[in-house]
């Protein structure tokens, strides 16, 4: 997975897929990788290089399937689309998760079709140390929740308080299209058929969400065929059927 930009003179396009890392960990990625591929990461300097060869007045769409990651590359990704001067619009392909609904709602217009997701929760951290070390991480936590669910409220509809929101974020939600709807300003879309792709990155955290369908857990468990693919055309066979797997389990539900 990789960002992917088409310019032309109606508009630019901007897809944004796979974990959101920082610049550190994601400039190594691509070291490791090789230069202009990602290996199914997002971090802010390689997205900002695209948006720096973008007409920052003309209109600029992005297109989103991400599992989330970083709280500080996604907001600042986030951040970097909120300051583009033209028109911006955000279009969830498969779902929004995490971190990655920050980028969704710092468009001017977030389009979501009634077969994709978003999920909002709280955020996390690995922390090792003593009791005082506890005490501030649990702070810092609170801290970065207020500042994410700013961004919630910001694009909530009339009457959704600020305390929906917040049960929301605690409770771990899980919202199709049309349920996003019914509490942020987005504009529901035809379903089309893109998938929820599911990265390594997701697959390694999945255990830690509350309300994943047991389908797509089930989904999750499944080995990825590591052999190599004997062509392009067989890797892309393998992903798509995986990929459409995942949205049907998805559209069916528990």
């Amino acid at each position: 997975m990789m960002i992917r930009v088409k310019n032309s003179a109606e508009g630019a396009e901007i897809s944004i897929s796979g974990n959101i890392v920082d610049d550190q960990e994601g400039n190594s990625m691509e070291w490791w990788w090789g230069e202009g591929n990602t290996g199914g990461y997002e971090w802010p300097s390689n997205i900002k290089k695209q948006l720096d060869a973008i007409d920052d007045e003309q209109p600029l769409t992005i297109y989103i399937n991400s599992d989330g990651g970083s709280v500080a590359a996604g907001v600042a990704i986030a951040n970097m689309v909120a300051r583009h001067k033209g028109p911006t619009t955000a279009v969830v392909d498969g779902w929004a998760c995490s971190v990655a609904t920050q980028i969704f709602f710092a468009a001017d217009t977030c389009r979501i079709p009634s077969n994709a997701y978003l999920m909002i929760h709280k955020p996390s951290c690995a922390l090792y140390g003593d009791a005082s070390d506890m005490a501030k991480a649990i702070e810092m936590l609170d801290t970065i929740q207020a500042g994410l669910e700013s961004t919630y409220n910001k694009a909530a509809k009339d009457g959704v308080t600020p305390e929906q929101v917040h049960e929301m974020v605690e409770q771990e939600t899980w919202l199709t299209g049309e349920s996003a709807a019914q509490y942020f300003n987005v504009d529901v879309i035809e379903a089309t058929q893109t998938a929820a792709s599911v990265s390594n990155a997701f697959r390694a955290v999945a255990g830690t969400c509350k309300a994943i369908p047991q389908k797509i857990r089930d989904l999750l468990k499944q080995k990825e065929d590591r052999k190599p693919a004997p062509n392009a055309d067989e890797e892309e066979r393998k992903t798509m059927n995986m990929q459409v797997a995942i949205a049907l389990a998805l559209a069916e539900g528990e």
